[in-house]
């Protein structure tokens, strides 16, 4: 008979107390995984302590030969074999709940829990208990002959969770998966050691212990999750709260903030300034969260300019967001010296659960409101009704007709007709995309899904598409032969940032053997005052270079700097039928100098122009008057098909 070394469970302990400690100085996200962490540690913690008390009472047994209140011992072993069975529950819900295995698998979990039920009631059993493990007229714990039972439950449970572990390592970063598979063959050797070479030191307790530290400080590591700059929580915190949240259906609500601008910054909008703001609402609503009878209130997420406060209590979540919006808006003092700093923001909060089920539907709302200009409502705290899930729906539709027309050449190209009185025929025409006809949705404007395709960064590929449709037309039309001098493109305003524009259609010019002198290319003046100059003016000067033309689009709808025309090589600018109709409507005589004076400073600056909108025959003749040679509008057609086009020449241009 050995006596048992007690040194490894001491030792155990005191790292658990200083884990448990270190734990206590870092915010932990507010999680049912973290929960089950920390349960699993003091319940651990409780494992060794008592087994300490019970290794002591076993020696002394020994030492004395005699026994010590057998009947005690007895108990102390009933409350190990449960906290053993309690702690390989916590642990497993842990490993379960980490990687979102819950769902789907609860009848077999439950059947586990029913297992270990019937376990603890067997070994409490006088009569079981005593052919699993006894205490002999010496007091000497013994195994009895079913003993191997008492481990069964146990082994199932890790077997189990090893087995998760395994099928979703792939979902860790490489050095934590490493570490799992090193863990792994580890455990299995300390075991063995244990049992066949160490009987009498309890090294499976430290060696749990030590694999419970590097979880701790690997995937267990509250680090990882927040922002160092201001003390929020990061977005990866908030996703795997919310995951953890939606999954066990616990409601919440969250409000976002998205800050768009500053007020009252001593030294400017500069990115440390940002960070003294951000650092100050954080800490002042951490402040407001406190901990009321053991359960917190909200936590702060931030990700880039936005502002993510989760309330864990849907009831007074409104109010509380309200008084938090004002606080931020009305202005905060970031320091003693300094005015208030008044924070320009959306906000938008929303409940849980609703018509948001899933983290792939929150992120898809956040950025339809963050990008629909109708929601761009500053200080103001909106909500989610069902007008806003109608406008999205109409959005994600939208969305998804360009992905497949994109995917199936589901787009057909249109041509209007532009009119030269000069010449007095039609020896242009702009090239305008249209979607083919859905029955789910209906007719799709560009004006609509073109900024959609923007957006979600499918413009690219829909206007090489859209290049490739237009060049195969010209290609096959022979309109030299029908009195066309050039076809009109436009190009967006992504296309423009293009390095390798220029590049990218000459190689597509060259491909279908069309004359550079046949396309002239449409930017809008948006899109030429948002995109990269340097950029822009290099392609232009490249393409024009080998004989393509440029069109300042939409003249007069934008910021009309002047500083764009003089900048920029355009041979073309077409007036924005906005500014057109204003001529033709306004009585303030103000209104209807605009256009005259644009048509003399543009004709003295030798560029060509092209009026937009032309509905009228008087419109048509005033326009003639002014010196506006190129005409564009219902007057003279409204965008046809290929086939319409093709005929529409043949009859006004030959005959």
């Amino acid at each position: 008979m050995y006596r048992y070394d007690i040194s490894f469970e001491v030792t155990s302990v005191c790292l658990l107390i200083l884990m448990l400690s270190v734990m206590h100085t870092k915010r932990q996200l507010y999680i049912l995984r973290n929960k089950m962490f920390y349960l699993g540690i003091y319940l651990f913690l409780a494992l060794n302590m008592i087994d300490i008390v019970a290794t002591v009472l076993v020696n002394h047994t020994i030492e004395m030969g005699s026994p010590w209140k057998t009947q005690f011992q007895y108990v102390l072993s009933i409350i190990l074999f449960i906290l053993q069975q309690a702690t390989l529950q916590v642990f497993l819900t842990y490993v379960m709940v980490a990687f979102h295995k819950m769902r789907g698998r609860l009848l077999l979990y439950k059947f586990f829990n029913i297992l270990t039920i019937l376990d603890i009631l067997a070994v409490s059993t006088d009569f079981i208990h005593k052919q699993l493990f006894y205490f002999d007229e010496m007091g000497v714990y013994s195994n009895g002959r079913l003993h191997f039972i008492v481990y069964l439950v146990p082994a199932l449970f890790g077997l189990y969770g090893f087995v998760i572990v395994g099928m979703n390592k792939k979902k860790l970063p490489v050095l934590e998966r490493h570490l799992i598979t090193i863990i792994g063959i580890f455990t299995i050797l300390v075991f063995m050691i244990q049992i066949l070479l160490l009987p009498q030191y309890q090294v499976i307790y430290f060696w749990s212990t030590l694999v419970l530290a590097s979880i701790f400080f690997t995937l267990q590591s509250s680090d990882y999750y927040l922002n160092r700059s201001t003390g929020a929580f990061n977005s990866e915190g908030l996703m795997v709260t919310m995951a953890d949240k939606m999954q066990r259906k616990v409601p919440f609500s969250i409000l976002l903030m998205s800050a768009c601008d500053f007020e009252g910054i001593k030294d400017g909008f500069s990115t440390k300034n940002k960070q003294k703001v951000y650092r100050k609402i954080v800490s002042e609503i951490l402040q407001r969260s406190t901990i009321k009878r053991k359960k917190r209130k909200m936590d702060v997420f931030r990700d880039d300019d936005k502002i993510y406060i989760l309330f864990y209590d849907n009831v007074g979540a409104e109010y509380s967001a309200m008084k938090i919006g004002s606080w931020v808006t009305d202005g905060i003092y970031i320091d003693e010296i300094a005015p208030k700093v008044k924070v320009v923001a959306t906000m938008l909060l929303f409940d849980f659960p609703g018509r948001i089920q899933t983290e792939e539907e929150f992120y898809s709302v956040i950025k339809y409101f963050m990008t629909d200009e109708y929601y761009k409502k500053y200080n103001v705290m909106q909500t989610i009704n069902e007008e806003f899930f109608r406008k999205k729906k109409r959005y994600d539709d939208v969305r998804h007709l360009v992905e497949e027309a994109i995917r199936t050449d589901g787009i057909e190209m249109y041509y209007q007709p532009i009119y030269s009185s000069v010449r007095d025929d039609f020896h242009s025409a702009e090239a305008l995309v249209r979607l083919r006809d859905k029955d789910s949705i209906g007719f799709v404007s560009p004006e609509e899904f073109i900024p959609i395709a923007e957006q979600e960064h499918l413009i690219l590929q829909l206007e090489d598409l859209i290049l490739r449709k237009i060049c195969k037309f010209i290609q096959k039309a022979n309109l030299q032969s029908l009195g066309v001098q050039y076809i009109e493109v436009n190009l967006s305003g992504n296309q423009c940032m293009q390095v390798d524009l220029a590049d990218q259609l000459t190689d597509l010019i060259q491909e279908y053997d069309i004359p550079p002198n046949f396309i002239n290319f449409e930017v809008t003046e948006t899109s030429t005052i948002d995109s990269n100059n340097d950029y822009l003016l290099r392609n232009m000067r490249q393409l024009q270079s080998i004989g393509s033309t440029f069109a300042l689009d939409d003249y007069g709808s934008g910021a009309s700097n002047l500083k764009y025309l003089v900048d920029y090589p355009f041979e073309i600018v077409k007036l924005d039928k906005s500014i057109v109709w204003a001529y033709f409507g306004a009585t303030n005589p103000k209104t209807r100098a605009v256009l005259p004076y644009s048509v003399r400073m543009l004709s003295k600056m030798n560029v060509r122009i092209v009026a937009e909108g032309v509905e009228t025959l008087e419109q048509r003749n005033e326009l003639i008057r002014l010196g506006v040679d190129y005409l564009q509008g219902y007057y003279f057609s409204k965008p046809i098909c290929e086939l319409d086009y093709l005929q529409f020449l043949r009859e006004k241009n030959c005959s």
